[in-house]
């Protein structure tokens, strides 16, 4: 049992975090009742889903994405001796990284909540203007080698964003075919940008693979590319985030509880995206 334990989990972690079939299946399981007993926490603080609430977790994304790519750029010693020691910590990768970030957003949630009881300043203000001094603090310690992948992933991503927004208004038109309430529903514009989030990462993972020489961690694209190659990630995005966004529009009834989970789905796509754009702009 114990040697299962090494094989899987604690030898990826140590290795910064490669993943495998089993320790992939096993984070999935933990993540879908994560994500229930967090929208039960949220509901018992009284925390209204919305554009707000999203607004004040964003920062929060990118410090995790940052605080990754920090420990990133310690596993190869990019940093000053404190800090390549501290970032160098097996607590970082996942699934380390994500209970870091929901136990820093939890505690600066439940002040924000106390600091608007008391002193009538809106919860998502506090959460925002946090999560970004940190951010800053993160960018402030990262190494900069070069802005290129910056502006490349970046100006190939709201290619794709222009390219999905563009097509929307001749699909959703089409009010004589009998799938157009079908095409209005899934190509919203709060899917077409967690799509566009989600090519953001597709992008950066094949500029990483392609230009740079890096691995993919992942199981499933890494199946996959024998046979498509680095591309296959596009498609990937395609087959599993749009039916994912059919299926909350379709059966997640309550409408708070849809809004969280797209939240959710953002999160996947654009956290892993941020990661491998600030990687490559620190060369690590």
């Amino acid at each position: 049992m114990w040697s299962t334990v090494q094989e899987y989990f604690i030898s990826p972690i140590l290795s910064n975090g490669w993943f495998n079939p089993l320790n992939t299946i096993a984070y999935s399981l933990i993540l879908i009742v994560a994500v229930f007993l967090v929208y039960r926490l949220l509901g018992r603080m009284g925390v209204r889903i919305d554009n707000r609430f999203a607004l004040a977790i964003l920062p929060f994304i990118f410090w995790a994405s940052t605080t990754r790519v920090l420990h990133d750029a310690a596993f190869v010693g990019k940093l000053s001796p404190g800090l390549n020691a501290f970032y160098s910590s097996p607590i970082f990768p996942t699934p380390g990284s994500y209970i870091i970030t929901f136990t820093l957003a939890l505690f600066t949630l439940l002040f924000s909540l106390l600091l608007q009881r008391f002193a009538g300043i809106s919860y998502w203000k506090t959460m925002f203007v946090t999560g970004t001094a940190l951010t800053m603090v993160n960018i402030a310690l990262l190494p900069v080698v070069t802005l290129l992948p910056l502006f490349l992933i970046g100006g190939l991503t709201l290619l794709w964003a222009g390219l999905f927004f563009s097509w929307r208004p001749l699909l959703v038109r089409m009010d004589r075919l009998p799938i157009s309430n079908y095409y209005h529903t899934l190509l919203s514009r709060e899917n077409l940008s967690i799509l566009s989030a989600h090519f953001l990462d597709a992008t950066a993972t094949v500029t990483a693979l392609t230009l740079f020489g890096y691995l993919e961690q992942h199981v499933v694209p890494r199946l996959l590319f024998p046979y498509l190659g680095p591309y296959a990630m596009f498609l990937l995005k395609v087959v599993v985030v749009l039916p994912a966004l059919w299926a909350i529009d379709r059966y997640a009834e309550d409408p708070q509880f849809r809004k969280f989970l797209k939240i959710v789905v953002l999160i996947l796509g654009l956290a892993p995206g941020l990661r491998n754009v600030v990687r490559l702009v620190s060369g690590v």
